[in-house]
């Protein structure tokens, strides 16, 4: 299925008055803006809802100032700030709209036809929006899970994600959290002269190699521990541990995991798999009509260039749906009768074995 056409969108259309989009896409990490630069360049209107106040998902939200090495293109390595906003900067450029802090709540079929399709209501929690096709490029992890005895100061010094400080000389900060996330915070915390104290309720569950250097760096480790109690007062927090420790710090960086959307998922009725994420078919098509689904909603592999071609696979097949129907779904049918056949060769070998 070749496609290497670029199409812009004309600068004169008015988003603001446009009675339905051509694709709504939920999330804007790697995937979400990957299917946004592709559908955009195919003259398609293109809406990215994100329930964060930026772009750029994990790698923005856990990685900002770390060297991500892994992606294809970047020798000496991408922080996950640069990444995404050069990603995000190119989307904008292609006319891509965004809603930033808007949460998804449900996708809604609707009785309105536009030549041949079945418009969709992607509803918000601040608006509703028709659309031809929906892609799901959310995560599996939406939300950071929150410390209640933190999150009680009501203080600008607890983050949920390492915060963009250049200099910490001076200044104590603890960590919470044991895994690679707590860990890789821990870490640039002490690269950027800070004292650092790592809580960990358990046991750590990181990577060795990053255990070590964060006690080479000069980081504490407190296992089987936890914050019972904080107070606030001039801009320091003194935390209270379930040992009887109390430490005095200027930052505390909480990283205790994400709350699963499977519940999301369920709600939008969508068939899941039994590790409880978007089932979806050979073309990302999940099992509604018209909504797909990329990234981490489905994936097994965590990496951006995963994330990045399934984006890009997908607003492909969502294009191909818009403008080709009748040839994409004869596809399909040749497609499903080469996979039963398959099955059932299959079935038939297990049989003669037994």
């Amino acid at each position: 299925m070749a496609d290497f056409k670029v199409t812009q969108i004309d600068e004169n259309v008015d988003f603001d008055s446009l009675p339905w989009w051509d694709v709504v896409i939920i999330g804007a990490g790697p995937a979400g803006l990957a299917a946004s630069l592709t559908t955009a360049h195919r003259a398609l209107t293109t809406l990215v809802i994100e329930a964060k106040d930026s772009a750029g998902g994990q790698p923005q939200f856990l990685y900002a100032d770390k060297k991500i090495v892994d992606v294809p293109g970047f020798p000496d390595g991408v922080t996950g700030h640069e990444l995404s906003e050069r990603t995000f900067r190119q989307a904008v450029e292609a006319q891509v709209q965004f809603r930033f802090n808007e949460e998804l709540k449900a996708i809604e079929n609707t009785d309105q036809v536009v030549d041949g399709d079945s418009l969709k209501q992607v509803v918000t929690s601040n608006g509703s929006y028709l659309c031809r096709k929906v892609i799901l490029a959310c995560g599996l992890l939406h939300y950071p899970r929150r410390h209640s005895v933190l999150d009680a100061l009501n203080s600008d010094a607890v983050h949920y994600r390492s915060p963009r400080v250049a200099d910490y000389e001076g200044s104590t900060v603890i960590v919470v959290g044991g895994g690679d996330s707590a860990l890789d915070a821990a870490v640039m915390a002490l690269q950027r002269g800070a004292r650092v104290e790592v809580i960990v309720r358990k046991v750590t569950s990181g990577k060795a190699d990053t255990l070590n250097l964060i006690r080479e760096l000069g980081g504490v480790i407190r296992t089987s521990t936890e914050i019972t109690q904080a107070t606030l007062k001039d801009g320091v927090i003194s935390a209270v541990l379930s040992d009887g420790t109390t430490i005095d710090c200027e930052h505390a960086v909480v990283q205790i995991g994400f709350l699963s959307a499977k519940e999301t998922f369920e709600g939008l009725g969508l068939k899941l798999n039994d590790e409880g994420a978007v089932a979806i078919d050979p073309y990302f098509e999940t099992s509604r009509h018209g909504i797909f689904a990329v990234g981490d909603v489905h994936g097994d592999i965590k990496l951006i260039a995963v994330a990045w071609a399934e984006g890009i696979q997908a607003a492909i097949h969502a294009f191909h749906e818009i403008t080709s129907p009748y040839w994409l779904n004869e596809k399909r049918l040749h497609d499903n009768k080469l996979t039963l056949i398959a099955e059932r060769l299959s079935q038939a070998a297990v049989q003669k074995r037994e």
